[in-house]
């Protein structure tokens, strides 16, 4: 199975079917919605693409009923969920060095969210952000992630160390739900909506506290396991999907143009055309692909109308968008948006 652009460790997705599972849902039946190959549930190594994360979480909100699904699954999440991470965590001399330790290794989970850690004076702050496309296709399922990391930072620093700590300040991108119980519940403050990051903030003294399973000599181990495997990973990357998933990252309002690609690839238009060239592709080919899928995604979404999606994705006619479409799916728009459903 080939890797895409954008993908997750499996077992966070196996981690959310359960749920619906456990609560009287057919197994082969979520994976047949969602894409997912049942066998591929508990392999190692299998990962899951963007969009079947976003049916995954779609189709379990909608089967649980449940709008805080994310903060009640992180609630008893454990750093198992992570794999070698989570051991690599547990092994760690403090939560300081164990957040660290996501931040470096992120790669070996995802790379559709990105955690990071930053220090400012005596404050520590954790922040959960997923990558901009996925914000624009399904802010809805985006949220239910950011819910989960935070409900989860909480439970984990309690399991890391054995005691209670909650954060002094809470930042989340969504609107404010009609309900905030459960995050004041979950978080003991309640969170500021409507913020330009997913953010928690804690004591800087607190995130000190030692880890009741320090191991020097395992976490040394499970460190240089995740440091071969990222290089590994980074070293199978070809160059043309290196380039389309940056464009995919970085889809933030518009779509990013070469002149943005190249900036962050830290090379020249020449130097990237001549490599793409070399692989077979282009960016233009790489560009209208990305292209295609999003609009197919925004549709799907109904949360734009298609002249705004037509300027999002860099048109600055509708009618531009409207052809070029048509010519990536043999259908227009307006038409696609009505009813063909079945387009993937």
């Amino acid at each position: 199975m080939e890797k895409p652009e954008l993908w997750s460790s499996m077992a966070f997705a196996r981690n959310v079917i359960l749920v619906a599972v456990r609560r009287g849902a057919n197994l082969e039946d979520m994976c047949r919605k969602t894409g997912i190959d049942p066998a591929q549930l508990d392999q190692a190594g299998a990962f899951v693409s963007l969009e079947q994360c976003i049916k995954v979480w779609d189709l379990v909100v909608q089967f649980t009923g449940d709008e805080f699904l994310g903060l009640h699954m992180g609630e008893v999440t454990s750093p198992a969920l992570a794999g070698m991470v989570g051991y690599l965590m547990e092994s760690s001399p403090d939560l300081l060095t164990a957040f660290r330790h996501v931040e470096q290794f992120n790669l070996a989970l995802t790379n559709m969210t990105e955690y990071s850690v930053d220090i400012r004076g005596e404050e520590f702050l954790y922040f959960i952000e997923s990558v901009p496309a996925w914000q624009n296709l399904s802010p809805g399922t985006a949220r239910q992630v950011a819910d989960h990391s935070i409900s989860a930072f909480v439970h984990m620093t309690k399991l890391l160390t054995g005691k209670t700590m909650y954060p002094t300040r809470v930042q989340m991108r969504g609107p404010r739900p009609r309900e905030t119980g459960e995050y004041l519940r979950i978080l003991h403050t309640e969170p500021l909506f409507g913020q330009d990051c997913n953010c928690l903030t804690y004591k800087l003294r607190d995130m000190q506290a030692p880890l009741i399973g320090h191991n020097p000599q395992l976490n040394s181990m499970f460190r240089e396991l995740l440091e071969k495997e990222i290089a590994k990973t980074r070293q199978a990357e070809s160059f043309a999907n290196e380039v389309r998933r940056v464009v995919l990252q970085n889809f933030n309002t518009t779509l990013p143009q070469l002149t943005d690609v190249v900036g962050l690839l830290h090379t020249t238009p020449r130097t990237l055309q001549r490599k793409l060239k070399e692989e077979g592709a282009s960016f233009q080919s790489i560009s209208d692909s990305v292209k295609s899928e999003l609009a197919i995604g925004l549709l799907k979404n109904r949360s734009l109308t298609i002249n705004e999606i037509a300027y999002k994705l860099g048109y600055s006619e509708p009618s531009v968008f409207r052809r070029a479409f048509k010519k990536w799916t043999g259908t227009n728009p307006k038409r696609f948006e009505s009813g063909s459903q079945n387009f993937t």
